[in-house]
C-alpha cells in the first residue's frame, strides 16, 4: 500500500518537501516528532531507520553548508532520540542491522558538527554499539539487574568511583545514576515523574487471574476484528 494523504492522493516524489517537513516538525510546527516503528516488520527495521536518519543528517548536512556559504553558524539544533537502541545499533556485527547501525554511528561521529545531537535509550547497555557510546558525553542509568550491564557502566566510570556502580541493581524508580559533563562527579539523581506517564505499567496479574474469562467480541469495547483491522492497517 503507498502512502497517502489526508485527502486520499498518494504521495509523490514531488511532495518530497511535505515528507520532510513532517519528519523535521515544521508541517505543525512541533517541537517533538515521533516516528513510531514498533509495527515495522524486523526484517525491514534496520533499513527503514537507516533511511530516516540518513534523510534527516543529509539536510542538516546541506542545511549547514548553505549557512556557512553566507558566513552564518547552525542556530537550529536537532536531537535524534533511538528508543530500544539495542534492537537496531547492535554492538554484534550481524549484517540485519548493518544499515540502521552505519547510519546512527556515522550520526555519533559527524552529527555535532551539523547541529544534530544523538541520545541513546536502551535497556541493554550492553549490546549497543561501542562507537556509539564512545561519542556520548552524559550517561543516565537507571535500575540494572544484568551482570554484564553493570559492568559496562562501570567501566565508563572514573577509577576512583566505579564503585558507585554497585547501587545499580537497588535503584528504586524514577532514581538514576548521572555521569558526565553535566555532573562533575557520579552522582544518584531523582527524576521527576513524567506527566502524563506513559501507559506501560504492568498488568495485575494476581488480580486479573481471579476474574472470569473475558470473551472477545461480547460486551468489549475492543473487538477482535479492531484489532485486525488497526493491524492491516
Amino acid at each position: 500500500m503507498k502512502p497517502q494523504k489526508e485527502n486520499g492522493d498518494d504521495y509523490t516524489s514531488d511532495d518530497f518537501d511535505e515528507i520532510l517537513k513532517q519528519f523535521l516538525g515544521y508541517l505543525n510546527k512541533a517541537n517533538v516528532s515521533i516516528i513510531d516503528l514498533s509495527g515495522v516488520p524486523f526484517e525491514v527495521l534496520s533499513i527503514t531507520i537507516s533511511l530516516i536518519s540518513r534523510i534527516i543528517f543529509d539536510f542538516r548536512f546541506h542545511f549547514s553548508k548553505l549557512k556557512h556559504e553566507r558566513n552564518e553558524v547552525n542556530d537550529v539544533p536537532f536531537m535524534i532520540v533511538c528508543e530500544e537502541a539495542h534492537n537496531y545499533v547492535r554492538r554484534s556485527g550481524r549484517v540485519d542491522y548493518a544499515a540502521s547501525k552505519k547510519s546512527i554511528e556515522r550520526i555519533a561521529k559527524e552529527g555535532r558538527k551539523y547541529g544534530i545531537s544523538l541520545m541513546v535509550v536502551s535497556q541493554r547497555p550492553s549490546e549497543v554499539s561501542d562507537t556509539i557510546f564512545a561519542q556520548c558525553n552524559n550517561f543516565i542509568a537507571l535500575r540494572l539487574t544484568n551482570t554484564l550491564d553493570q559492568s559496562y557502566i562501570k567501566s565508563l566510570l572514573p577509577n576512583n568511583t566505579s564503585a558507585v556502580a554497585d547501587i545499580l541493581p537497588t535503584l528504586q524508580p524514577g532514581q538514576c545514576l548521572m555521569v558526565g559533563d553535566a555532573s562533575p562527579i557520579p552522582a544518584i539523581v531523582q527524576l521527576e515523574k513524567p506527566n502524563p506517564e506513559p501507559k506501560s505499567k504492568n498488568v495485575d496479574v494476581y488480580d486479573v487471574w481471579k476474574e472470569d474469562w473475558k470473551e472477545i467480541d461480547k460486551n468489549e469495547p475492543i473487538t477482535l476484528n479492531d484489532v485486525l483491522k488497526r493491524w492491516r492497517k
